[in-house]
C-alpha cells in the first residue's frame, strides 16, 4: 500500500478518530458521484424520449401536409374537370347555333318557292279572318258583360277578404302574446293556414292543385312538339321561331342588378327592391316585348286552346301558338337564370323577378283579361316542389324526386347535395322576387299576388317536424333573405311573428347537426346588425 492511499492519520499514532473522519468522507464523496451518474442517466433516457416524441410529431405533421396537398390537388383537378365541361357545353351550343344559321339560311333560299302558294294561303286566310271578326264581334259584346260581371263579383270577394284577413290577424296578434304557433295569420285570399290534421303534402286540395301544375307542365312540352311539326311545314315559320327564342333567352341572361340596367331588355327601368318595386311600363319597342310583340302580329295562326294551360277552370279561350311558344321559353329562360345567378347572388333574383312579372302583367300579353303567369309557376311545381308544401326524404329516390332533386339526365345520377342547395337557394330567392311585388301604383293588376309568398312560406313551415330536411330549410331561408323588407311592408306585423317563428323555433325540427337549421337560425342575427331588424 502506498503512502499517498493511507491515511496520514493511519500513521499518526495518537488520531485513530481523524483517520475515521477521512474514510466516511471518501465514502460521501463516492455516495455523490453515483447518484450524479444516476441524475445524468435519467436526463439522457428522458432527452431520447422527447426526441422521440418531436419526431413522432413531425412525422404527423408531414403526414396532414402531404394530405392536404393531395385534397388541394384533387379538389384543382375537379375544377380543371367542370371547367372542360363547361367549355364542351359552350361548343356544342356554337355549333347548334352555326347548323341553326345553316338552316335559316337554306330556309332563305326556299322561300321564293313557297311565297305563290303563301299568297294563296293568305288570301284564304282573309276570308276566313273576315268570317272570324263578325263572330268574334258578337262574342265581344258577350265577353264583355260577363267581365264586367266578374270585376263586380272580384270587388266584393276583395272586400270580403281583407275583412277576414284583419280579424285573423287580430286574433292571431293575441294569440301570439299568450303562446307561439305555426298558425301565425292568414294569407290575403282569406284562406287559413291549414290545420295540424292536414300539415302534409297529400292534402287533397294541395296535392291536386301540384299535380294540375305538373299537368300543365307536360301540357308545355307538348306545345314545344306541336310547335316543331308546325316549323317543319312553314319555313318562314321555322326561322323566325329560333331567331325569337334565342333573342328572349340572351335578353333573360343580360338582366342585372341597379336602376334602368335592363331598359333594353324589358322596356323600362327596373326598380331597386329598396323601392316600392311597383312596375313601370315604359317603351314597347325593347327587346323582350317587341319579340312577343311581332309573334302576337306576324304570326296569329295557328291558335291552341288555354283551358289546359292555366290552373283555374276558364272559358275555352284561344291564344297564337307561337306567343304561348315564347312565353314558355321567356319561363324556361327565367327559371334558369335564377339557378344560375340568383344561387351565387340571391340579390340578382330581384330584377329578374320584375321583368318576368313586367311581362305576364301587361295587358298586351292578356288574353280575355287572363295573364299566363301559370306557365311560369308550373316550372316552379316542377323544378321546387317544396314551394307548394311537397316533402319527402332526401334518402330515396323517389323522395328526391317529391323535393325536386335534379338529375342531368332522366334515370340518371342525383346531382351533389351542395349543388342541389345552390339551385333550392336561386329558386327560393326567384320565388320571393315573383311573388312580393307592389302593384299599387301600377295601372296594371298583380298577376301574382303576395299571398302567393304567404301560402309558399306556411305551406313549408306546416310540414310536419320528423318531415322537415334541409332542402326545406334552405328554401325557407332563400324566401326570407333578401325579402324581409317587402314582406313587411305587405304584412305587417304578422308577417314579423312568421319571421320569429321561422327563424326562431322552426330549425329545431331539422336534423340534429343541420348545417342549413343553422345558417337559418343566424338569419335574425344579421337582420339585426345589417337592418336593424328586431324579432
Amino acid at each position: 500500500m502506498a503512502v499517498a492511499d493511507v491515511s496520514p492519520w493511519k500513521i499518526a499514532k495518537d488520531s485513530p478518530s481523524r483517520q475515521l473522519l477521512w474514510e466516511l468522507s471518501r465514502l460521501a464523496l463516492a455516495e455523490q458521484e453515483a447518484s450524479l451518474e444516476r441524475l445524468d442517466q435519467a436526463c439522457r433516457e428522458r432527452g431520447a424520449v422527447l426526441k422521440s416524441a418531436l419526431d413522432e410529431a413531425a412525422a404527423r405533421h408531414d403526414k396532414v401536409r402531404k394530405d392536404a396537398e393531395a385534397e388541394g390537388a384533387r379538389i384543382e383537378q375537379e375544377r380543371q374537370r367542370a371547367k372542360a365541361r363547361r367549355e364542351a357545353e359552350y361548343r356544342q351550343q356554337e355549333e347548334r347555333e352555326r347548323q341553326a344559321e345553316a338552316e335559316r339560311d337554306r330556309a332563305a333560299r326556299q322561300r321564293a318557292a313557297t311565297e305563290k302558294a303563301e299568297r294563296a294561303a293568305t288570301q284564304e286566310r282573309e276570308a276566313e279572318q273576315a268570317r272570324l271578326k263578325a263572330e268574334k264581334d258578337r262574342q265581344d259584346a258577350q265577353k264583355a258583360k260577363a267581365k264586367q260581371e266578374e270585376e263586380e263579383a272580384a270587388g266584393r270577394r276583395k272586400a270580403e277578404e281583407e275583412r277576414k284577413a284583419k280579424e285573423a290577424a287580430a286574433a292571431v296578434s293575441a294569440a301570439a302574446r299568450s303562446k307561439p304557433t305555426t298558425q301565425l295569420a292568414p294569407s290575403t285570399t282569406g284562406q287559413p293556414i291549414m290545420s295540424t290534421s292536414q300539415r302534409t303534402c297529400l292534402d287533397p286540395e294541395r296535392e291536386r292543385e301540384h299535380q294540375r301544375y305538373l299537368e300543365i307542365h307536360s301540357t308545355l312540352k307538348e306545345l314545344r312538339h306541336f310547335m316543331d311539326q308546325q316549323s317543319k311545314q312553314n319555313p318562314t315559320l321555322k326561322a323566325k321561331m329560333g331567331d325569337m327564342r334565342r333573342g328572349l333567352r340572351k335578353s333573360v341572361g343580360q338582366l342585372r342588378e341597379g336602376r334602368g340596367a335592363n331598359t333594353k331588355q324589358v322596356g323600362a327601368p327596373l326598380a331597386k327592391a329598396s323601392d316600392s318595386t311597383s312596375i313601370l311600363t315604359g317603351e314597347q319597342n325593347k327587346a323582350i316585348w317587341d319579340t312577343l310583340g311581332e309573334a302576337l302580329k306576324s304570326f296569329p295562326e295557328p291558335k291552341i286552346s288555354l283551358a289546359t294551360l292555366i290552373a283555374r277552370p276558364v272559358q275555352d279561350v284561344q291564344a297564337p301558338a307561337l306567343f304561348v311558344y315564347l312565353l314558355n321559353h321567356f319561363a324556361k329562360a327565367v327559371i334558369a337564370q335564377f339557378i344560375k345567378e340568383a344561387a351565387v347572388s340571391p340579390t340578382i333574383a330581384d330584377p329578374i323577378g320584375t321583368a318576368a312579372v313586367n311581362v305576364f302583367a301587361r295587358d298586351e300579353h292578356l288574353v280575355n283579361g287572363i295573364s299566363l303567369i301559370d306557365i311560369l309557376v308550373a316550372k316552379f311545381h316542377r323544378v321546387c316542389p317544396p314551394l307548394f308544401g311537397i316533402y319527402g326524404s332526401e334518402s330515396t329516390d323517389q323522395g328526391r324526386e317529391r323535393l325536386g332533386w335534379w338529375s342531368e339526365l332522366p334515370g340518371g345520377p342525383w346531382v351533389s347535395t351542395q349543388m342541389h342547395q345552390d339551385r333550392m337557394t336561386g329558386l327560393g330567392a326567384g320565388y320571393a322576387a315573383i311573388s312580393l311585388r307592389n302593384f299599387e301604383s301600377s295601372r296594371m293588376t298583380n298577376p301574382y299576388p303576395p299571398y302567393h309568398y304567404w301560402r309558399a312560406l306556411t305551406g313549408i313551415l306546416n310540414v310536419p317536424g320528423g318531415q322537415v330536411t334541409d332542402t326545406h330549410l334552405v328554401v325557407l331561408r332563400a324566401l326570407l333573405a333578401n325579402s324581409e323588407s317587402r314582406f313587411l311592408m305587405a304584412y305587417g306585423e304578422s308577417a314579423k311573428q312568421l319571421m320569429q317563428f321561422a327563424v326562431n323555433e322552426y330549425p329545431k325540427r331539422a336534423a340534429k347537426g343541420s348545417v342549413a337549421a343553422t345558417l337559418l337560425s343566424n338569419l335574425g342575427n344579421t337582420w339585426k346588425k345589417d337592418k336593424k331588424l328586431y324579432l
